[in-house]
Parts: C-alpha cells; structure tokens; sequence
C-alpha cells in the first residue's frame, strides 16, 4: 500500500520525504516521526493537500493534544491516497465501465517526555484500500524516538515504521508485507548562521543493497553471442542510496526556504539522458498569526513534480 510510505506535511516532501530530527513544532510531523509529537502541539491542527502525479491527489488532517503535567501527549491522523477514476477491462479487452481507486490511513499517536531532551513515541493505525472491486485492509504500529540538545542546535530523531501484517488481502492475490522501514536522522543549525541542516539515513533494513536486483543482474548478448553481465552497484553507490537531504535558510522566525535530495529518488526515477531534477525538492514556509503555511514542491521525475501544502494552527512557535 503506497500510502504507507507517503509523507504527510510539505517539508518532507521538500527534504526528500522524511523529517526525522527537527526541533520546530507541527501535529503532522509526527506522521513522520511519532516522538515529534511534544507537549508544545497542546490544541493544533493541520491539514495537508497535494498531487503527486497529475491525476493523482493525497491529504490528511491531524490533531494534537496533552495531559496538565505536559508529560503524556496524544495524537490522531487520517490520510488519503485518491488514484481517481479509471477505465476497466476485463481479460478479453472488453469495457466493464469505470472504477475508483483509493487508499486511506487511520492513525493514534502517542509520545512520552522522559526529560526536556529525550521524547519517545509510538503510533498505532489502520489502513484501507480499494482498487476497483478489490479490498484490502492491513494494521501497523511505528515507533521513534527524538533527542535534542538545544543549546548547541543539535537534534537527532530514529523510527521504526510499518510493523504489522496484511489483515484482508486483495481478492485473488496473495498476503502482501507491509513496507517495513528503519532509519535514522540529524539536524543541525548553527548559532551564528540562518540555515538548518537535515540528513537522513532511510531504508536500514536493507542496509548493504537497496539497488534493484533485477536490475544489477540483467544481461545482454553481444555481437558474438557473448554473455555481457550489467555490473554490480560500488559500495559508495549502495551506502549513498540510503541518504537524503535537507535544508532550510532561516530567514526569521516567520519565513524559510527549504531544499532537499533524495539520492535514491533520483537514481530511481531519472531517465539516463537528460535527468533533470529528478530527486530534487524545494518549498517555502511562512508564519501569519497563528497559521503555518508550507508549500512544496518535488521533482519525481522530468516533467512530473508533486506539489503539497500544508496548513497549521499553532497556539506556539518556536525557532
């Protein structure tokens, strides 16, 4: 279900899909990390809107609050994945009219604050697909853990995500697995200059080869009839598919830039000739009253760029 990998707010989007170590406030980065969720997000919401290809739309609404002590706080997400309308065909070629394609996720959060520096987090949720008169259904838990040191502008975030199983599977197909990630993340803004910096280690699971096989072991014949092999990813090549980057020139507390890369996106998605900006992202994000405005934009591949907003109420702003 690609729902269960899609990010949720604007900024990530921009930074190449995850925000993992972050010390500024917002409900729906805890859909990326659930110890982002802090006693500070007492009383949001917000809510996200965007397309990833043309046709192809995803939003999510999220709310937060806390216990008196600030200690035990509390979360609810949903999200969607709207494919749209599509024709259908049965295996004769012939037309059985339109079908609907949609995905959505139902998610709890909930995080603990040991101390002012150490946050953990855990979240529990549902998701629900339909693809036509196909259904599916699956249950996960994600689990993170942020720690900060604000006096010197670092923080650090890791998450596990998408523990769980299948629980209905697609009529005639067999039981899927959940898209099962781990990875780790480091923010940094130094105290004498506007820009933040974000890094991110994803896909740890996997972590010597996220290459596809099927590619690396694919082969061509030469002009003798000779075997020609495509050769094996270089350690370099495997380890820097792990990475993506972000940052953020701090222009105040009410208006920043952010640009990110995602390396895997780009060796992914890009065409050999002519790549583009495949893998890379931009956004813009700014403060009027109490509403949180990002907006972002990332290149999937040449041509085709996911565009998102997010929105905010924020009883408290911090840098």
């Amino acid at each position: 279900m690609p729902i269960m990998s899609l990010p949720m707010h604007a900024r990530s989007m921009a930074w190449g899909g995850y925000i993992l170590a972050q010390p500024l406030s917002d409900v729906q980065y805890a859909m990326d990390n659930p110890a982002l969720l802090n006693s500070s997000l007492h009383g949001q919401y917000g809510a996200t809107y965007g397309t990833v290809v043309p046709g192809v739309k995803i939003g999510g609404a999220g709310y937060a609050f806390s216990s008196a002590s600030k200690k035990h706080n509390y979360s609810f997400h949903a999200q969607y994945l709207d494919y749209g309308r599509m024709s259908s065909f049965d295996a004769g070629g012939n037309s059985l009219g339109e079908i609907t394609a949609n995905e959505m996720k139902f998610v709890l959060g909930y995080s603990r604050e040991f101390t002012n520096r150490l946050v953990l987090g855990a979240q529990t949720g549902f998701t629900y697909s339909v693809l036509g008169p196909f259904v599916s259904t699956a249950a996960m838990l994600n689990l993170g853990a942020h720690y900060s040191k604000s006096d010197t502008g670092v923080h650090f975030g890791l998450t596990v995500k998408n523990i769980g199983m299948q629980l209905v599977t697609y009529r005639g197909a067999d039981r899927e697995p959940l898209p099962f990630q781990i990875a780790i993340g480091a923010s940094y803004k130094p105290l004498h200059m506007p820009f933040r910096f974000h890094i991110s280690l994803h896909s740890l699971q996997r972590f010597m080869d996220i290459t596809y096989n099927q590619y690396l072991q694919s082969s061509t014949l030469s002009l003798g009839n000779e075997e020609i092999g495509t050769p094996e990813a270089a350690v370099m090549e495997k380890f820097t598919r792990h990475l993506a980057f972000g940052g953020e020139l701090v222009m105040g507390k009410n208006l920043g830039i952010l640009i990110g890369y995602n390396h895997q996106r780009r060796m992914e998605m890009a065409p050999a000739i002519r790549g583009g900006l495949a893998g890379f992202g931009w956004g813009i994000r700014f403060k009027v009253w109490k509403y949180h405005l990002t907006y972002a934009s990332a290149s999937l591949f040449p041509g085709y760029n996911t565009n998102t907003i997010s929105l905010s109420l924020i009883p408290t702003f911090y840098n």
